[in-house]
């Protein structure tokens, strides 16, 4: 039997979608590898009867159902009033939550307000959890062998309460001994389609036997997450082992990393391994991958730097690419992504150079050149590779195709 967690996320803002539901994510990451079974997310908004309902309903199918938002001093934050009425309960003053909130306030120089007093007051039938970074502290219940677990809907203050109270409580009731162990490993593909990427893989029912396998597609690529449960941590990564390596037997051709590292990181790595130094020039990605690059941490000990050439007249003047070679060619050619990548590499002095060309649409395409072609081209000391590509009609989806794949691009030729 597997432990299963419910999550319930209560707010107005994060049902009319002002405010993105980062919490319930991040939490089910986090039980994930624990181990537990994650098997419902729930939002609704500040309304008394459908948090109870809801409650009740979660109880029901869980062993954990863990709470966020609601918990603050304002009229509209119902939870607290909620859950005293589902447990049949009152509110009293906890002595240990008031010093703290006391002690909290005389830190920051401030005087508690009697609004603010009013977060030590608590059902008693709830255990409370420490709050360090707030005012609200977190409350546990248990109601017929069922944990429920409510924390403010502040991301810092609900992860501190969960990495210092709520996961290890979990920890420990999943260790009894009753449940199964539930484990997750994502294979990252990319320069495959969903489908064709199943075709590669085949029968499922060959060998996943009890596990399961998810595609998962985005723009840059296919996540295969792999599924495991078994009585304990050993025989589910064995049996994790085993498929991942029928997988890559299939379609290792196609994978670049495991466990959700992106292709970016992924080249990072290979790049300061090797000493090597980058430098970019693109046109229809608009400095996308640029972005990509420097949004991981520590890109600036590869990447030198890039060019932004989106008009002829940028290609030519900016990057060196000579007006002939468009005149005769066309910006979106072999011709002209071969002297914008050797040409970016000696502007930078680098050891790579890519460049990107292609009309990304939705307007723009011709019959020899439609709406989603794309010529690639990395260069390095010694070779220049082209590769002409052709995506779709959506613009934003082929500037993210066209970025992955230069990235993939440089990450083969790094391994050659």
């Amino acid at each position: 039997m597997n432990y299963r967690i419910s999550i319930l996320t209560i707010g107005d803002e994060i049902c009319i979608g002002q405010i993105t539901n980062t919490n319930a994510s991040w939490i089910a990451n986090e039980c994930a590898k624990l181990g537990a079974d994650v098997v419902i997310h729930s939002t609704i908004g500040d309304d008394k009867e459908v948090i109870l309902n809801e409650l009740s309903r979660l109880q029901k199918q869980s062993h954990c159902v863990l709470i966020t938002g609601g918990l603050g001093p304002t009229h509209d934050d119902v939870t607290k009033e909620c859950l005293c009425t589902y447990f049949n309960d009152t509110l009293v003053e906890n002595q240990d939550v008031l010093n703290h909130l006391q002690d909290l306030f005389a830190k920051r120089g401030r005087e508690l307000s009697p609004r603010n007093a009013m977060q030590a007051m608590l059902p008693t039938q709830c255990t409370p959890l420490q709050n360090n970074l707030g005012t609200a502290p977190g409350m546990k219940f248990v109601q017929n062998g069922v944990l429920i677990i409510s924390m403010p809907g502040v991301p810092t203050e609900m992860k501190g309460l969960m990495n210092h109270h709520v996961l290890p409580l979990i920890k420990q009731e999943m260790h009894d001994g009753k449940f199964d162990v539930v484990q997750h490993k994502t294979l990252m593909t990319t320069g495959i389609p969903e489908s064709y990427l199943a075709d590669a893989i085949g029968n499922t029912e060959v060998f996943l036997h009890n596990s399961t396998l998810a595609f998962l597609p985005s723009y840059s690529g296919v996540r295969l997450r792999i599924t495991s449960s078994g009585s304990s941590f050993v025989e589910t990564e064995n049996e994790i082992a085993r498929i991942s390596s029928y997988i890559y037997n299939k379609a290792g051709e196609y994978i670049y990393a495991e466990d959700d590292k992106s292709l970016a990181e992924v080249v990072q790595e290979k790049m300061l391994l090797q000493g090597k130094t980058l430098s970019i020039a693109e046109s229809c990605t608009g400095g996308l991958l640029g972005s990509i690059i420097t949004d991981v941490p520590g890109s600036s000990g590869y990447f030198m730097g890039g060019v932004e050439c989106y008009s002829n007249e940028s290609k030519i003047r900016d990057v060196g690419v000579r007006e002939v070679t468009i005149t005769q060619h066309g910006a979106v050619s072999k011709n002209v992504v071969e002297e914008l990548a050797t040409n970016i590499r000696v502007k930078f002095n680098t050891d790579y150079g890519i460049s990107i060309s292609g009309i990304a649409g939705p307007d723009g395409g011709t019959d020899d050149k439609p709406v989603g072609t794309v010529w690639i081209a990395v260069a390095n000391t010694s070779r220049v590779v082209a590769l002409k590509h052709q995506f779709g009609n959506d613009r934003k989806a082929n500037k993210e195709r066209a970025c992955s794949t230069a990235l993939l691009m440089l990450l083969k030729m790094l391994s050659e």
